[in-house]
């Protein structure tokens, strides 16, 4: 509800490779809301906004760090399991937040996010680190400050 009440007010209210899908989902709740004027009428009842968004973004999975569109064809976390197992549901585990598609975060994850980079250019400067685990160190940062500058640029971070 709050990522439709900021889009309302024409914030961009997410970042990432998912971003333009879900404003554009949201912005197409809020035309739907406001050429009914039977739904503009109900809008004081926060059910009605449920429903819309829930019918807009049926396969949406809320994250602690990022929320996930789920589109399995788009999806990364989709590309190692066999063409059988494909397409179910997101694998967490497996997800890959600033690259994938399916992938938004919000001001509210963007401690999270603040938090690994600086942890990552911590980890980057130990000296016991082999040059393999130092290069996915910096492939890593690479990822999470793609993030964390479009989170700057918002003003979220």
């Amino acid at each position: 509800m709050d990522l439709l009440r900021g889009r309302r007010q024409g914030e961009r209210v997410a970042v990432g490779p998912g971003a333009a899908r879900l404003h554009a989902g949201l912005d197409k709740v809020i035309a739907t809301i406001d050429n009914d004027p039977q739904l503009r009428a109900q809008i004081a009842d926060e059910r009605v906004e449920e429903a819309l968004l829930a019918d807009e973004f049926p396969n949406l999975h809320l994250g602690t760090v990022n929320h996930c569109m789920f589109d399995a064809p788009q999806a990364e976390c989709q590309d190692e399991l066999p063409e059988d197992q494909r397409g179910l549901a997101p694998l967490i585990g497996a997800c890959q937040p600033a690259r994938c598609r399916n992938s938004t975060i919000t001001r509210a994850h963007a401690p999270y996010w603040v938090a690994e980079e600086d942890d990552l250019i911590a980890l980057s400067k130990d000296l016991r680190l082999s040059p393999p685990n130092r290069e996915a160190v910096f492939v890593r940062l690479a990822d999470v400050q793609r993030i964390t500058r479009a989170l700057e640029e918002e003003g979220t971070a």
